[in-house]
This record gives C-alpha cells, sequence and structure tokens, in this order.
C-alpha cells in the first residue's frame, strides 16, 4: 500500500516538474519575443500548433475552417502579446485568445446559415419571383434580398449545392462529404468559388448602379 502511494506521489511530482519546467521555457521564449525576437515567437507557435490546431477543429469541424481560425489565433496573440500582464500564464492566455476567436467564428457561422435559410426560402418560391420582376401585384421582398436570390440561383449547381448543405443545412466538411461523395479539397474550392462568383456579381451590381446614377 505504502509503495504504491509512494508511486503516485512520485508521478504527481514528476507531473508538476514538468509543467513548471514547460512553463519556465514559455516565460523564457516570451521574453524574447517580446524584445522583438520573432523566433522565439516561432518556437512559443511550434510548442502549441497542434493543441490550438486541435480546439479549432473541434469547433470548426473541418479541417479548412480550423486551419484559418488557428493562423488567426496566433496573428492575435503575436499583435497581443505586449498586452499580456503575467508570462508566466502565457499558456492559458493563448488557450483564452483562441477560445474567444472560435466562438466568434461561430456565431459568424450562425448568421450565415439564418441568412442562407432566409434566401433558400426565397429561391423555393419561385412564383414570387416571377412576380416580383413582372411588376406584377404580390408578395414584395425587401432590401437586397431578391438581387442576392437570384445571384444563388444563376450560380454554377454544384457550387449551389455544396453552398445551399454549409449554409442552409450547417454541415460540416465531413458530413457534406460524407453526404455527397465529395472529397473535402473540392468542398473548399466550391465554396471559395461561390462567394467569390456572388462578391463579383455583387460588385458588377453596385457599378451599373453608379454608371446609371451618373448618366
Amino acid at each position: 500500500m505504502s509503495q504504491k502511494s509512494d508511486q503516485t506521489t512520485s508521478g504527481g511530482v514528476q507531473d508538476d516538474t514538468r509543467s513548471q519546467d514547460i512553463s519556465c521555457e514559455d516565460e523564457t521564449l516570451v521574453r524574447k519575443a517580446l524584445k522583438g525576437d520573432l523566433e522565439s515567437f516561432e518556437s512559443l507557435v511550434g510548442r502549441y500548433q497542434q493543441a490550438i490546431y486541435n480546439i479549432c477543429y473541434y469547433k470548426s469541424r473541418n479541417c479548412f475552417d480550423a486551419e484559418d481560425l488557428a493562423q488567426d489565433v496566433f496573428l492575435a496573440a503575436f499583435k497581443s502579446l505586449p498586452n499580456l500582464k503575467d508570462i508566466r500564464k502565457f499558456r492559458s492566455w493563448l488557450f483564452g485568445i483562441t477560445y474567444n476567436r472560435c466562438h466568434k467564428w461561430f456565431q459568424r457561422e450562425k448568421i450565415k446559415i439564418v441568412k442562407f435559410k432566409e434566401i433558400s426560402q426565397r429561391l423555393s418560391q419561385q412564383q414570387r419571383m416571377d412576380r416580383l420582376r413582372s411588376g406584377q401585384p404580390g408578395t414584395h421582398f425587401q432590401g437586397d434580398e431578391p438581387e442576392i436570390a437570384e445571384f444563388l440561383h444563376k450560380l454554377p449547381t454544384d457550387v449551389k449545392n455544396i453552398l445551399k448543405l454549409k449554409y442552409l443545412e450547417g454541415m460540416s466538411y465531413d458530413e457534406i462529404s460524407e453526404k455527397t461523395g465529395v472529397k473535402s479539397h473540392r468542398i473548399d474550392y466550391l465554396i471559395r468559388k461561390g462567394k467569390k462568383l456572388i462578391r463579383e456579381r455583387w460588385s458588377q451590381r453596385d457599378r451599373k448602379g453608379q454608371d446609371d446614377g451618373v448618366s
């Protein structure tokens, strides 16, 4: 019984010692980074990169957003490093930034999902859109919704379908891949392409409006 207790105590002491060593190493690297040593900050990134990525992946459920989030976390940490009050708490401070960034990302994604649901309802009501175009009385859309709906409606089918699964149904890349058989890297490409096409068409719409205003 005593031997087992001693072993447990010994293990606890080793863990505490290892934790203290990590904290001391972090403290040394943070001090150097604060003096402008970029290699020291890169060392900090290397020490925590996998842990931060794991958190981001758990929150986002796909590797592409997780990589973007992790990069955003380290960039924010680099910019905010001079504001770190207690360099001995670098680890908890970094994780705090990580959870904060993930929370903001999740809130933005929720807004996108809600917006796409609204747009999807418009797309499924083609009759209303026809009335709107022809000037017939009926349901009227407010703001830019009819134009956004038309943009989405005119997207390539593969792009439109992936965007609906991502933002309408709130699926992760893995879930979309399982449902459609499309590889994750292809899903990421189609989503980026869709966003780019919508931005381009929206810019064209703005330029046309400005030209009409001038003429």
